[in-house]
């Protein structure tokens, strides 16, 4: 008996001793538990308000530890995940009991995992679920114990690293997009709903299954001695984390205005959906420091209809908005406001053949001033001021180095450049704009704080110019032929404003600046679907004039207009010329224009002896629906400064005729740069017809030489074409 009872006494001691050895050593022996590293993913404005999260490169929002946790969530953590936190040494002996026996007994699984068991096995998100994993947990949780680290310390360690559903990772994080305030004030209710998330992050998310989170909740309550609630009290953030922040951490955004810029486009979206407007961008910047104040990617971000998509960075049709930049080369090149270009019916070849642009009102202007032509946005002076006055290689140089990336060639895109066949983005734009504001000088765009400041630039254009250009785009009277009072550019303050509309209107644009915001508006569908007449004073201009508004309220700025350099002096001239006023000059035909102090206007001698203006053959067309007399007179004999060619058929081109077409294809409408009105057609192997006011060539195979010519004033162009059968096999 006495040597069983030694044997006894030395096997208890021998288990003891290696019980001993598992809950003290052995956990040295398994390395410690690595946490991964989490980024902080948090935005927040230049103020410092909560914007929302990026994601990281595994999906997930992040935010890292603000301040002591609240007791109430310690309380709340523990009563949900570890009872026995506060007093067990890393493994809870008794709940590691029941849970063998449960398995033994019942079949059941789990129930075992202490919080410091749980760090653990963060370290280790993709480790196999087995005992062996269990085993290393167990081990890596003694260490942690007996290292040292406090109960405090391992709880937030674990609340800072765990997953709240959602991708939502931290207590930080969790605390914001549940309930838009730090984990530091939630309340009992809140705080429980957070700890019961823990469980099962998928099963209890209380954004998709609200009722059996709620369970969870208010057991979780209970066991904290709470009452129970009917109600999650669930406040979501509501994220304004737009695309063009890339960083976490503080932007240059301003909270208040983002949002109130974001509800101001949704509403008038909205307004328009009948007239199938889906979906509008608008961006804000801050012309001296270059920091962008809002950026609203999609006015409805939930919306399929391109809810998920970027209006300030996609490419959209530009329409109207690059027409300053057409005549601030016009000026680089002697042209000024006062400058006067003929608003006619005008025809241009380009690749795709001869087009015929019409002005945004269908109306022609005939002789009109740069100023009047750039504020009523007329296509045809500005086609003519890119095609003979500047260039359009020049103009693409211009453009790239104002940021735009065009991808096309100069023959690719032709004179059509003056009035929107290149793409462009709103943020580009915005930034363009911007430049004339601030003298010439493009800005550099930031929008994340600290940043270096603006770099010192040489400006792209003469201040002087831009000033001028502003000066047209904030100039009322000269607009109102065209639009009226437009209230949508209307402001208490000076303020210069472009609108731009595509071709059957799939967009509209509306951009404008002061000295100190440049705002940017788009508006369409993302789809390329037209709108139903949707322009840009229509459709976007509503929502620039909002947001040029908001850009006041919500800043201590107080409005003014880019400063009028030196060198510029005011001078009055005659709208019909160009030249300084007479004393004859009708009082409806003088403006006071700005300009060059080195290279005024001289008088014009362009007038009759009835103190009438004369014009040359280019305005014959226009001047015979318009008949104005009393300041115009017509001289047919006067050349206009186009070189006179055939656009149809353009010389050295091949007409094929085809059997399948009418006529055999045979029937070549005939076009040129002279006046419709006086110009005749002839050609000596070729039948020339006229039907209506249309002229007609009755093409045969072989060369053949067509001539037209200008009876007013004797100009003459030619064209020599090919004509052959097409053959079908």
């Amino acid at each position: 008996m006495r040597r069983r009872a030694k044997a006894a006494a030395a096997a208890l001691a021998c288990a003891l001793a290696g019980a001993a050895a598992c809950w003290w050593v052995l956990p040295f022996c398994v390395a410690p538990a690595a946490l991964p590293s989490v980024p902080d993913t948090h935005v927040y404005d230049r103020n410092g308000e909560m914007l929302g999260f990026l994601k990281d490169a595994q999906g997930r929002r992040c935010r890292l530890p603000q301040g002591e946790l609240p007791e109430v969530l310690v309380r709340a953590a523990v009563a949900a995940e570890d009872r026995r936190f506060m007093s067990h040494g890393g493994v809870d002996l008794p709940a590691l009991a029941r849970a063998v026996r449960d398995r033994i007994v019942n079949g059941a699984a789990g129930g075992a995992s202490t919080i410091t068991m749980q760090l653990c096995k963060l370290g280790r998100r993709d480790a196999p679920r087995n005992m062996r994993s269990k085993l290393r947990e167990m081990l890596q949780a003694r260490r942690l114990e007996m290292s040292g680290a406090s109960k405090h310390d391992i709880l937030r360690a674990y609340l800072d690293n765990a997953d709240f559903g959602n991708n939502y990772r931290g207590v930080e994080c969790a605390a914001w997009m549940y309930f838009s305030k730090p984990a530091a004030e939630l309340n009992a209710a809140e705080a429980a709903l957070l700890a019961a998330v823990l469980q099962a992050p998928s099963r209890l998310n209380p954004l998709r299954h609200p009722e059996a989170a709620l369970a969870r909740r208010n057991r979780v309550l209970a066991a904290m001695g709470e009452p129970a609630d009917a109600d999650l009290h669930l406040r979501p953030l509501r994220e304004s984390v737009p695309s063009c922040v890339t960083q976490a951490g503080r932007q240059t955004l301003l909270a208040p205005l983002q949002q109130a810029c974001e509800a101001a486009a949704a509403q008038e979206v909205e307004r328009m959906r009948e007239h199938n407007m889906s979906q509008a961008a608008v961006f804000i910047l801050h012309n001296p420091t270059g920091e962008v104040l809002a950026c609203v990617p999609a006015a409805l971000p939930q919306s399929p209809r391109g809810g998920a998509l970027d209006g300030t960075r996609t490419p959209r049709s530009a329409g109207s908005t690059l027409k300053p930049f057409v005549y601030l080369q016009a000026f680089r090149h002697g042209a000024w406001p006062g400058t006067v270009m003929a608003d006619v019916p005008t025809l241009y070849k380009s690749l795709t053949g001869v087009q015929a642009p019409t002005d945004y009102n269908g109306r022609y202007l005939g002789p009109v001033t740069i100023r009047r032509a750039l504020a009523c946005s007329q296509n045809i002076p500005a086609m003519q001021a890119l095609g003979t006055i500047g260039s359009i290689a020049e103009f693409l140089d211009d453009l790239q180095k104002l940021g735009f990336e065009l991808e096309r060639g100069e023959d690719e895109y032709g004179l059509g450049l003056a009035i929107g066949n290149a793409h462009v983005t709103l943020a580009q734009l915005v930034r363009a704009y911007a430049a004339l504001a601030r003298g010439g000088s493009l800005p550099q765009v930031f929008t994340r704080l600290p940043h270096a400041g603006q770099p010192e630039s040489q400006p792209l254009y003469d201040p002087r110019d831009c000033f001028r250009i502003a000066d047209i785009l904030s100039d009322p009277t000269a607009r109102a032929s065209a639009f009226g009072r437009a209230p949508m550019l209307t402001f208490p303050f000076r303020c210069a404003c472009k609108t731009g509309t595509s071709s059957n209107y799939r967009d509209n644009w509306c951009v404008g600046f002061t000295r100190e915001f440049t705002v940017g508006v788009w508006a369409g569908n993302f789809d390329n679907s037209p709108m139903k007449e949707v322009s840009g004073i229509s459709g976007a201009g509503p929502i620039f004039h909002r947001a040029m508004l908001l850009a006041y309220e919500h800043t201590a700025e107080e409005p003014s207009f880019p400063q009028r350099p030196q060198g510029l002096v005011d001078v009055r001239i005659d709208t019909r010329t160009g030249g300084t006023a007479r004393n004859d000059t009708p009082p409806e035909c003088v403006q006071t224009e700005l300009a060059l102090a080195e290279n005024p206007p001289k008088e014009s001698t362009a007038y009759d002896a009835n103190g009438r203006a004369v014009l040359d053959s280019r305005y014959a067309e226009w001047y015979a629906q318009t008949q104005p007399l009393r300041l115009y007179a017509l001289d047919p004999a006067a050349k206009g400064d186009r070189a006179p060619s055939i656009l149809i058929p353009a010389n050295g081109a091949t007409v094929l005729l085809d059997p399948n077409l009418p006529a055999n294809g045979s029937m070549v409408e005939l076009k040129s740069t002279l006046p419709a009105a006086t110009t005749s057609w002839r050609c000596d192997s070729l039948r020339i017809i006229r039907e209506g006011n249309a002229w007609y060539a009755v093409a045969t195979p072989g060369t053949h030489t067509i001539h037209a010519t200008d009876s007013a004033n004797g100009l003459h162009a030619q064209s020599t074409i090919t004509v052959r059968q097409r053959i079908y096999n």
